[in-house]
């Protein structure tokens, strides 16, 4: 009896896991048939409405994350930037990006986004 309750409690759980990883899997997979332009194109309009972002500075912050998407996505970025070092913040795009958002941003904007 005790044994078929722990059976069924581990069941759910890794339900629950499987669940998770085909969503996280689907999610990856639509997000790597997108272009460069379409992924810069999301990231930037996930930050106009989280920052109320004016037409002037959405127009500037888009080519921004076009830049850095593309950066991301060149081959020699990833030949020297092996395993998962790209995602530290001392990354030389990482570190332009934000300079270079912190002159298109207001303080209020700047706090939001914890820059």
């Amino acid at each position: 009896m005790k044994s078929s309750k722990v059976f069924k409690i581990a069941a759910i759980v890794l339900g629950v896991f499987a669940i998770i990883g085909v969503g996280k899997g689907v999610k990856w997979y639509y997000w790597s048939h997108l272009t460069a332009e379409q992924k810069a194109g999301k990231i930037t309009e996930r930050m106009a409405s989280r920052l109320d972002l004016i037409v002037e500075q959405k127009e500037k912050v888009l080519a921004l994350n076009l830049e850095k998407v593309k950066a991301f996505e060149n081959e020699d970025f990833w030949k020297n930037n092996p395993g998962r070092r790209h995602h530290y913040k001392s990354n030389p795009v990482y570190l332009k990006w934000k300079d270079e958002l912190k002159e298109i941003l207001n303080d209020e904007q700047e706090k939001k986004m914890r820059l």
